[in-house]
């Protein structure tokens, strides 16, 4: 079988033997045409994490400001994982950080939309472009202080 339809036909199968061969630095076995295009896959894969992760963290910040009457536990506690999980991920991978310019405007346009529908609030009400910067986005004591409140909030929610 040759190495491209074993990559059509099974996907682990042919990861396990792509990864025996780069081991080994045996270079006739790779399949560098799947294994460039699976590399393109993986950094794809990794800007979507970031984007997603950034837009449900923004959204839940867009919600926390303006529909301070509705914050709960749930909003709070999404914003302080959402803030530690997208500062693990660029901690773990520095270099996702030159592509965060090209993606928080995109976050922020789904962000917008979404914090919208499910505030009932006029797309309109929120700003057009992002009014945060990364290091405020991802700064525990910036609108909602996950630093401090934790345990407000928990006395709030009994």
């Amino acid at each position: 079988m040759s190495k491209s339809s074993l990559y059509e036909q099974d996907f682990m199968a042919w990861l396990t033997q792509q990864k025996s061969a780069l081991a080994s630095r045996d270079v006739t076995a790779l399949d560098w045409e799947n294994l460039a295009e699976e590399l393109d896959v993986m950094g794809i894969s990794e800007k979507n994490e970031l984007k997603n992760r950034l837009t449900v963290l923004l959204t839940h910040l867009l919600k926390w400001q303006y529909q301070s009457p509705k914050r709960s536990i749930s909003w709070f506690t999404t914003i302080a994982n959402q803030r530690d999980d997208l500062q693990d991920l660029l901690n773990e991978k520095p270099s996702l950080k030159q592509y965060i310019p090209d993606i928080l405007p995109k976050a922020y346009r789904n962000s917008r939309r979404e914090a919208s529908a499910e505030t009932n609030f006029n797309l309109s009400t929120f700003p057009e472009t992002c009014a945060y910067n990364i290091e405020e986005i991802l700064n525990p004591e910036f609108l909602c202080n996950t630093t401090e409140d934790f345990e407000r909030a928990m006395i709030a929610r009994s």
